[in-house]
């Protein structure tokens, strides 16, 4: 059905739902994702194939990226030598960023870059990885193999 003036807030323009249905089905597939978005809707009396939910939840644009106030570091080996990094906001436990290499370099450039970072923790045995950590936080240190730095 073509409508020749689309009506703010009821039509869009090329779309098949109205914006209402479309935000119901951009939340049910966030939370459901693909075959129990599907079976939820379906229960909503909207039918929709789980590839047809699945598309939909691949539009929907990820939401900003805050500085976080504790960060999270962790470094792992890919294969034969090669290391990557990874960045988590503590609290929301969201990943942030994640590259190739675990040098001090690209961890310091970035906490330059996102200034508000409180209080960074890495979970291994090396404090190289903290810029500014003065040592282990305490006793607690031993048995939980975390590493705290309050960063200025």
């Amino acid at each position: 059905m073509t409508f020749a003036e689309q009506v703010p807030g009821l039509t869009v323009r090329y779309q098949r739902r109205i914006p209402q249905l479309q935000r119901l089905v951009e939340a049910v597939g966030v939370v459901l994702a693909s075959r129990g978005g599907a079976r939820m809707l379906r229960i909503l009396n909207v039918t929709l194939s789980r590839c047809t939910v699945l598309s939909q939840l691949m539009r929907v644009p990820f939401p900003a990226l805050e500085t976080p106030r504790v960060l999270g570091v962790d470094d792992f080996a890919l294969y034969g030598g090669a290391y990557g990094t990874l960045l988590v906001d503590a609290t929301t436990r969201l990943p942030l960023s994640l590259w190739e290499g675990r040098d001090t370099e690209q961890l310091s450039h970035w906490l330059r870059d996102h200034p508000g970072v409180e209080v960074a923790c890495r979970r291994g045995s090396a404090p190289r990885w903290l810029p500014g950590l003065a040592g282990p936080p305490g006793p607690d240190h031993g048995r939980s193999g975390v590493w705290l730095s309050a960063l200025a």
